[in-house]
């Protein structure tokens, strides 16, 4: 009798992981991009020092007449102590103000002074790094687009300062090395692929990623032939993974980056045939309407692809972006910007002497024009810069992943 086995088909993807955002603790505070943030802010004085919640009273008890008087005794004398405390406290704090304002200053010397000794040779590497920024800045500008997103009516919702929380980095958003996109439109691909990147360095896996391919994915009118519209949004590129039956995403080393244009070929077309080598797919994203989504995302350890117009002190900073730049004038928009895409890793409450003019938090954002821009590539962008530039459409947060 003769036996027959049916062949059982099993697609690419069912040898694939499926990877999710981690709930773990994640050791950036040595990292010199977070630090020199942090030195930044701190430029503005103190940030608020959260109590908790007060303990609950205890019930009520009913004292005997002795317990009474003892309790009434203990009373006078704690009375007596904390008058003498006040007359002490008071004799103390003639020249409080100056006193504590000299010694955060010294602090706070003491702190850059030593930090710059630690990070002596990461802060030349940023300096050589700013020098080619700065001759590039024009090519950065002009490459520059209007996302092709349907703006919509954004009712931000502000985040109690109660639920934010004083520091909080996106677990492994300091493992991915900063990129560098040059002189084509390509920003929403680079921070397609960082989320990613990011997302898979959570759970112990490294993978340079292609921004060649997603910028293909992500401009489905330009598939098949060559296009001259510059620009995209990472959605498409998204949801044309999300639709493929195995990983689709390629390594650098399969389908190379090429940060020169080609004229009336923005997807570079042909792509080479190794371009169709995926390593890792999209399984799931979400879109977040308003900044308080971003916030709450970004504490749930999910980056977010942002984007914005931008203002003129967008371009050069040194860790930190206000509506109110260093003269005391409001930001404007710059003449060349029509939008730029990047990622959101993180959230800090801002210093109280910020927070009348710039709202209650930062988000630290890493960006795609090499690490001489910011902080070695890193900036926080206040919560009222953002709400003025932001792009009136959803973010996006990549929530579940495969991998080979």
């Amino acid at each position: 009798m003769k036996i027959i086995i049916p062949l059982v088909l099993i697609s690419f993807s069912s040898f694939a992981t499926t990877l999710e955002p981690v709930n773990t603790d994640y050791d950036y505070q040595n990292a010199p991009e977070y630090q020199a943030i942090m030195t930044k802010l701190k430029e503005f004085g103190d940030f608020t020092k959260k109590e908790g919640p007060a303990p609950a009273p205890a019930p009520a008890k009913t004292l005997s007449k002795g317990e009474q008087a003892v309790e009434e005794a203990k009373a006078r004398n704690r009375a007596i102590i904390a008058a003498q405390t006040k007359a002490e406290k008071e004799a103390v704090d003639k020249n409080r103000d100056m006193t504590e304002l000299q010694k955060w200053k010294l602090e706070e010397k003491k702190t850059l002074e030593a930090w710059k000794k630690e990070s002596r040779d990461q802060l030349n590497a940023w300096k050589r790094e700013q020098e080619i920024f700065l001759g590039r800045i024009k090519v950065y500008k002009e490459n520059t687009f209007e996302l092709p997103v349907k703006q919509e009516k954004i009712v931000e919702k502000k985040v109690p300062v109660e639920v934010l929380p004083d520091v909080h980095i996106v677990h492994s958003a300091f493992a991915v090395p900063v990129r560098d996109q040059w002189n084509r439109p390509t920003c929403s691909a680079f921070a397609g692929v960082r989320v990613v990147e990011i997302l898979l360095a959570q759970n112990s896996v490294t993978r340079d990623l292609s921004e060649q391919y997603l910028y293909w994915a992500s401009k489905p009118k330009c598939y098949s032939s060559p296009c001259s519209e510059k620009g995209s949004w990472i959605t498409p590129a998204y949801k044309h993974s999300q639709e493929q039956m195995t990983v689709d995403i390629p390594q650098e080393s399969e389908c190379g980056y090429n940060g020169q244009p080609v004229e009336n070929n923005e997807t570079q077309l042909p792509l080479k045939a190794t371009c169709k080598s995926g390593v890792t797919k999209i399984l799931n994203y979400s879109e977040l309407k308003t900044l308080a989504e971003t916030v709450e995302s970004l504490k749930k350890n999910i980056p977010v692809v942002m984007a914005a117009k931008l203002s003129e002190n967008f371009y050069k900073n040194q860790g930190l972006v206000t509506l109110n730049d260093a003269q005391g004038g409001v930001a404007k928009l710059d003449a060349h910007s029509m939008g730029h895409a990047f990622v959101g890793v993180g959230v800090i409450e801002l210093p109280e002497k910020l927070k009348a003019t710039e709202g209650n938090y930062c988000i630290v954002v890493a960006n795609s024009w090499g690490k001489g821009w910011g902080a070695g590539g890193y900036s926080c962008l206040t919560e009222n810069w953002l709400t003025k530039f932001r792009q009136k459409s959803p973010f996006v947060a990549v929530n579940k992943i495969s991998v080979e």
